[in-house]
């Protein structure tokens, strides 16, 4: 497509920009994934120059005349063109205007600080000693606040921090949704049953990789643009158009956690490959809406997809070839049962999809309070401890498995946690949409392996929108009404009853 040439030139610098800020995420993947140990603190170095460069650029005097010239094309496009571009230099300007609050060594100095934080959080959690990890959150939580000032708020720093990562939310508003939600949950968890491990045997992590390559591919990521890894923390990442990462980490004892890791981080990446294919990108339109929206795909994958009857009846036979294991030693029923079980359990990514929401709870509220400066690092995990105990009945030992499981504070990632719990309510009322429309999908998902229905319909109303709607518009749009939490509450009710009866 063909445009005048001030449009040609911002696009061409934008596009500058998005292939040095990839460039960051090359290395960023490499530090967690490949790096040596020792080449942490040169390779945080690294990671903060390009961060420092591309701020620079984004809130730069050039990339400004560059936009202001493209934008005053805009009045003379044809009518059906104009209401996208006008949405494309909405969105810039509210992102530039973001980045124009926060100086620019403040960035690099953000960037380099989270960057060596990542290591120190590694070995505390490796050595469960919370003290070794307290200094440097200290600074980060520092530097948190300076980001706050520098963005603004009108009510409480968190507020500032949150719309981050989910543009417009505000921190009483969730508070007043999760503690609704939680009053429906807490009589779900102590009705949900419990089934144990069902697994005879270890099962190597050899075997384990052989059956999790599968899954990616099977629900339409293919190989040619993805990779699969180790990692401590399992993630996704987008490195390019064609470069879609993800990573796992294996427990012998275990397997289903490296299964439902790397099906919770495909989605993530179909979300991203979607994306990658909107006409004219990139640009700032074809970025992800909200990290709630990139949370429903993950977990709407992992949850409505992967602990799927439909979906086991499926895969069932294949694990059992891959862990050479035979139906006696697995029965489907065992299997299936342990899937969707309900057990309080003290570690986040393990837990159920029953559960799960209490643990995010728990953390949007004291992360909350930390920014908001209501409570110390030091008190975090007495804090930790004794909120575990009220809403899950469960003693922490040790801070490995309390405080330090979770890999987002070293990354300065505060007011991320709440988008998990958004996600999963959208995610619900996604997949209950496309039920809606697509009434014989389950007997494609069992018989055939075939999960195209479910990924065109998400292509079509969530991946290919990008960021052409707010949140709010896009859900109603896709689902013909506002966000609620209903479906997310129906949806556990369901699978609650449901396997009682496998």
């Amino acid at each position: 497509m063909s445009f005048p040439e001030d449009l040609q030139n911002y696009r061409q610098f934008y596009r500058k920009i998005k292939t040095f800020q990839d460039i960051g995420s090359v290395l960023h993947w490499d530090s967690e994934v490949m790096m040596p140990s020792k080449g942490r603190e040169y390779r945080a170095k690294q990671i903060s120059e390009i961060s420092q460069l591309t701020h620079e650029w984004t809130v730069g005097a050039e990339f400004k005349e560059l936009i202001r010239k493209a934008e005053a094309t805009v009045p003379g496009l044809p009518s059906e063109t104009r209401p996208l571009w006008e949405r494309e230099f909405a969105v810039l300007e509210e992102e530039r205007s973001k980045a124009e609050k926060i100086p620019a060594e403040f960035v690099a100095e953000f960037s380099e600080t989270t960057n060596l934080a990542h290591a120190i959080w590694a070995d505390a959690k490796k050595n469960s000693k919370f003290s070794d990890f307290e200094t440097i959150l200290e600074k980060i939580v520092g530097l948190s606040l300076k980001q706050a000032d520098y963005l603004g708020y009108a009510t409480e720093p968190y507020d500032a921090l949150l719309d981050s990562y989910e543009k417009g939310a505000k921190a009483a508003e969730i508070d007043s949704l999760f503690q609704d939600l939680k009053k429906e949950l807490v009589p779900i968890v102590e009705t949900a049953p419990n089934y144990p491990n069902p697994f005879p045997k270890q099962i190597s992590k050899e075997q384990q990789e052989k059956l999790c390559k599968r899954l990616s591919p099977l629900l339409g990521l293919s190989t040619d643009i993805s990779r699969l890894d180790i990692s401590h923390h399992p993630f996704s990442t987008s490195l390019g158009t064609f470069d879609k990462r993800i990573t796992t980490r294996y427990s012998e004892t275990d397997p289903l956690s490296s299964i439902f890791g790397v099906l919770h981080e495909t989605g993530h990446s179909l979300y991203e490959a979607g994306l990658s294919e909107i006409e004219d990108g990139p640009n700032p339109l074809t970025d992800f809406l909200s990290l709630g929206i990139h949370e429903s795909q993950s977990r709407l994958w992992e949850n409505q997809v992967g602990r799927s009857l439909s979906f086991w009846q499926f895969l069932y036979p294949i694990l059992l070839s891959d862990f050479q294991l035979t139906e006696s030693e697995l029965p489907f029923s065992a299997l299936y049962r342990s899937i969707n079980s309900t057990q309080k359990s003290k570690i986040r990514v393990e837990a159920d999809q029953v559960t799960y929401n209490l643990h995010i709870i728990l953390r949007f509220e004291i992360e909350r309070e930390l920014i908001n400066g209501k409570i110390k690092v030091k008190h975090l995990p007495e804090i930790w401890n004794s909120k575990v105990k009220e809403y899950l009945g469960l003693k922490i030992e040790n801070d490995a498995e309390g405080v330090l499981q979770d890999i987002h504070w070293s990354m300065g990632g505060f007011g991320y946690f709440p988008t998990y719990t958004l996600g999963n309510i959208f995610s619900s009322q996604f997949f209950a949409a496309f039920e809606k429309t697509n009434s014989g999908y389950a007997k494609n998902f069992s018989e055939n392996g075939d999960y195209s229905s479910l990924l065109n319909w998400l292509r079509q109303n969530v991946h290919h929108m990008g960021k052409k709607l707010e949140v709010k518009d896009l859900i109603g749009k896709a689902t013909g009404e506002a966000p609620n939490s209903k479906y997310l509450i129906q949806y556990l009710k369901n699978k609650v009853s449901e396997i009682q009866t496998v």
